[in-house]
């Protein structure tokens, strides 16, 4: 299905029903399923892929800066594609579910708490920590505030009274401050008590379409990764150009080995010195077609450099692929060479590079993009609608793919139909392409933005609550 974007500040989101996974905080061996309540069509995307790369560049530099007070959101919440599950926070009756963002970058679990005051706008819900009789608020001068804060940090700009451990989460046009609680969490049926999170009480700026907060997965302290002592986990992000009926899955394992199928493929989970809470891998080549583009790509592109920067990322909170420019500029060079059937046209309206009408594209054939990682048969086969993105308002068929320099980044796209396992143990990503097993049609479907917002609102609904 294609997605919508607007000339100047696209919009869109994805919100989808997330199969929530009992995780082994004791004694589980391997992680379990339970049911979905739903399978979620067309998602929202949101604003705006022409701030892509300056968003990362920011996000990078904010990473980078150490001993502050501020902790530092993945990426503007109004700027990414949102894929949101839920998570049941405290002892209380009825269950409160809060709904929280998927993120593999982030640093930190929050949700808004209430009282707030401006709060976040509708439909997002409130957690209510009075409701709970297990949740408790961390002391400014406690270990953990002051490991996570800053080590040289003091309640001298506290107000009388007030012990709390403030934070305030930050982004390009996200801005929420709060304080450090814990509070029991729980998993399917499996309660896990103590967890540490952020309960923002004040949001200055900006939006996460429903959701209530984030639930980070770096190797940060304090993502759920960290504190659940997690030796795997796994997602899978359903694509709505796919025929199946395949649902979107979360998935967090224990002492048991990864699942893993005949069409598994692993690369190594590298260590970046610059950022070494964040994902990277080694990707070793593109291939356009079969054909390899080492020709066009200089050795050690996608390589860490000696002074930290380069390496390949990877964010489920940024739709996009980035690549380092020559990398960039071979891809497209290679793409746009074997599409000699339509000529490409104008796509700066949606602030992406290589475009053609969909109309044009409806008889050629498509150019088959792989990525080639490091480890034996480690090759990324993707589908079409993981590298162009077809946007209905505009009639363009797009690479949704952009150049930059410094770093290269796997976005949600190109990872949406491929089973992706973090085997933290053992330090190596798993990916097997085949795990959606589909039929889907040439060229995808598109759709009006009016019509992806109407869905998008009743899905916020069914999945969410």
């Amino acid at each position: 299905m294609g997605r919508s974007f607007r000339p100047i500040v696209p919009v869109a989101a994805v919100v989808f029903a997330l199969l929530v996974v009992v995780p082994p905080p004791l004694a589980m061996s391997a992680g379990a399923r339970s049911r979905p309540s739903s399978r979620v069509g067309p998602g929202v995307f949101s604003n705006s892929v022409k701030r892509g790369a300056k968003i990362i560049d920011k996000l990078l530099k904010k990473l980078a800066e150490k001993g502050r007070k501020e902790l530092v959101m993945d990426k503007s919440a109004d700027s990414v594609p949102l894929f949101v599950f839920n998570l049941t926070v405290g002892t209380s009756s009825p269950p409160q579910n809060i709904p929280g963002v998927l993120d593999i970058n982030g640093q930190l679990v929050w949700s808004q708490c209430s009282p707030c005051s401006p709060c976040l706008p509708a439909p997002a819900p409130a957690f209510e920590p009075d409701r709970s009789s297990t949740f408790a608020r961390l002391p400014c001068g406690s270990q953990t505030c002051q490991q996570v804060l800053n080590d040289t940090y003091t309640c001298s700009g506290n107000a009388a009274g007030d012990d709390r451990c403030k934070y305030t989460y930050m982004s390009e046009s996200t801005n929420t401050t709060g304080y450090l609680a814990n509070d029991t969490f729980t998993f399917g049926d499996t309660p896990v008590p103590g967890l540490v999170f952020g309960c923002s009480d004040a949001f200055l700026q900006g939006d996460l379409s429903g959701a209530s907060g984030s639930f980070g997965l770096s190797r940060g302290p304090l993502s759920l990764v960290s504190q659940l002592k997690l030796s795997w986990f796994s997602y899978f992000l359903a694509s709505d150009d796919d025929e199946s009926d395949d649902s979107s899955r979360i998935q967090f394992g224990g002492d048991a080995a990864p699942p893993q199928t005949k069409n598994s493929r692993s690369t190594p989970l590298l260590n970046s010195t610059l950022y070494p809470d964040l994902y990277s891998v080694k990707l070793t080549g593109v291939r356009v077609d079969g054909n390899d583009l080492a020709a066009d790509i200089p050795a050690g592109t996608f390589d860490f450099q000696a002074n930290g920067s380069g390496g390949v990322f990877l964010s489920t909170t940024y739709p996009l692929t980035v690549l380092e420019q020559a990398a960039y500029d071979a891809v497209r060079k290679a793409i746009a060479g074997s599409i000699t059937a339509a000529q490409p046209v104008d796509g700066s309206a949606i602030g992406l590079d290589l475009c053609y009408t969909m109309q044009s594209l409806k008889s050629v054939t498509i150019p088959k993009l792989a990525l080639v990682f490091d480890g034996d048969d480690a090759v990324m086969d993707l589908k079409r609608y993981n590298y162009l993105f077809a946007d209905n308002d505009t009639g363009l068929e797009c690479l949704s793919i952009m150049p930059y320099t410094g770093l290269s980044l796997l976005g949600s796209l190109v990872q949406t139909g491929i089973e992706m396992t973090y085997d933290i143990d053992n330090a190596r990503l798993i990916f097997d392409t085949t795990a959606a097993q589909t039929t889907a049609a040439a060229s995808p479907a598109a759709h009006s933005l009016a019509t992806m917002m109407l869905l998008y609102h009743l899905a916020v609904w069914v999945v969410l609550f």
